[in-house]
């Protein structure tokens, strides 16, 4: 069973449908955070891409405007 996680699109770190690509760019940003935040992949089912947050951006449930749910396919720390 996958995670369901809250975010709002517009704090995205990054997008594409190409899993490979994003996960070399989560990596780069991963170096970047001093200190280190946990960054997740997640997937946007209604067109297919793989966005990248940051963990510490997540939000507690979809009521807030324009926060979506997200299933989780990848946790990097």
């Amino acid at each position: 069973m996958e995670e369901l996680v809250f975010f709002n699109r517009g704090n995205a770190l990054a997008t594409n449908v190409d899993t490979k690509e994003l996960y070399r760019t989560a990596q780069v940003d991963h170096v970047k955070y001093h200190p280190p935040g946990q960054l997740v992949i997640v997937l946007d089912e209604e067109n297919g891409e793989h966005v990248l947050f940051d963990l510490s951006d997540q939000k507690t449930n979809d009521h807030e405007k324009d926060v979506k749910g997200y299933h989780v396919k990848e946790v990097i720390r």
